[in-house]
């Protein structure tokens, strides 16, 4: 079952999740990489929001600043681990924002717990 969420409840949850990658990567800026707060991918009319999914670094090429994607996994085991997220995409569909409700629930629970 999906849940549909709410302009404000969808940036309650990106804004909940970007705070705790920023803590995140703060904690970890020695190692010289971050893990991405969130990557859209726009599909098919539709917008999918993946969360905390991914490493990467930072090069600066030509004077510009690029990301360099180092993959799904904390790429030095020496680091701590970073925040623990569901694994959840979540999907714009017109003015809606779907998210499976499982997944919701977690979100929830694991984000939102001190604004509820």
């Amino acid at each position: 079952m999906f849940v549909a969420l709410n302009e404000r409840e969808f940036d309650d949850v990106i804004t909940r999740f970007k705070e705790l990658v920023y803590e995140y990567n703060s904690k970890i800026k020695e190692y010289n990489v971050y893990l991405k707060p969130f990557h859209v991918v726009n599909k098919g009319g539709k917008r999918y929001f993946y969360i905390g999914k991914y490493w990467y670094k930072l090069e600066r090429i030509n004077g510009k600043l690029k990301w360099i994607y180092l993959g799904k996994e904390k790429p030095i085991k020496e680091m701590p681990d970073p925040p623990r997220f569901p694994d959840a995409t979540i999907i714009k569909a017109e003015n809606k924002y779907i998210v499976d409700d499982e997944i919701f629930k977690e979100l929830r629970a694991s984000v939102l717990s001190d604004k509820l």
